[in-house]
């Protein structure tokens, strides 16, 4: 099981940052935001960016490349999904695909189509519970699960996390009550795009930095998000693990022995068809989600 455990973690971790960050936005403004995965890309690319302009090492890199990220995505909600919103929910998804194939080829003009790599250290795997991981891996885990409860903390703690479940709940009768809804909306869009851009770097870390490692995510992350019912921070995250879980699971198994036949292991490629088929069930079992909740009329 130490495969499929460490295959969990890697992958969730990755995958609930980007997640996390969309289910945010779809709260206080109720539309999904396809161009969240696109904010990893521009985190990977963005601490490439940065290092080869000002250097100072991997870290420093990443957190300029990270803050850049955030404050793009409150300038793209101010520029573009402000007037897409006012004529429809729909037409604002729709544009946030359109803005995600524009920031691909707008990154793939200034760097070109060849995927690149982050200055990471090579390692030697460690042997835990018979899978081999990187102390960097290790740590990859490690900063996912403070930033994810540092939002949770902040998400439920907090006057910003007061704030944004109101606004979540009912935006004018926060208004009402005197909350800033338009600093709680800013709030909301520069955490996501700074949980998006961290998911990118952790995935760039980890693989390369290549112009489809957030269209990739975009099929799973969607999935996550409606498995943990859009709207739901805690969804989201627990979510993003059990279908890593499940997808990790499923490739490991040996069909062909469970049918009496020759070895018979499914290819990677149908990693994303695992999350769909979850994704179906629990729909058909619980459509709004494992954490969602029944809206009354």
């Amino acid at each position: 099981m130490g495969p499929v455990l460490f295959d969990t973690l890697i992958t969730g971790s990755e995958m609930a940052l980007i997640a996390v960050g969309m289910t945010l936005v779809f709260g206080v403004v109720r539309f999904v935001n396809v161009a969240q995965v696109e904010f990893a890309t521009l985190g990977a690319y963005g601490t490439l960016l940065v290092g080869s302009v000002v250097g100072g090492g991997l870290i420093l890199e990443s957190a300029l490349g990270i803050v850049a990220v955030a404050l793009v995505a409150v300038v793209l909600y101010h520029t573009i999904f402000i007037r897409l919103l006012k004529r429809s929910p729909a037409t604002a998804m729709i544009g946030s695909l359109a803005l995600s194939i524009l920031l691909r080829a707008l990154i793939q003009t200034v760097t070109g189509p060849q995927p690149k790599a982050l200055d990471v250290p090579l390692e030697r795997g460690i042997d835990i519970w018979g899978a081999f991981v990187t102390p960097t891996q290790l740590r990859l885990i490690g900063i996912s699960a403070v930033a994810l409860g540092l939002l949770l903390a902040v998400h439920r703690f907090t006057p910003l996390g007061r704030s944004v479940r109101a606004v979540s709940a009912n935006r004018e009768l926060a208004a009402a009550a005197g909350i800033n809804v338009r600093r709680v909306i800013d709030s909301v869009w520069l955490i996501a795009g700074g949980l998006g851009a961290l998911g990118g770097v952790l995935l760039a870390i980890d693989t390369q930095v290549s112009l489809e490692m957030g269209f990739q995510l975009l099929l799973p992350v969607l999935a996550v998000v409606l498995l943990g019912g859009l709207g739901s921070v805690g969804g989201a995250i627990l979510a993003s693990y059990l279908l890593a879980f499940a997808e990790a699971l499923v490739l490991r198994i040996d069909f062909g022995k469970l049918v009496g036949s020759g070895s018979a292991l499914l290819d990677s490629s149908y990693r994303p068809a695992v999350g769909f088929v979850l994704l179906l069930l629990v729909l058909l079992i619980r459509p709004q989600g494992i954490f969602g909740r029944v809206r009354r009329a």
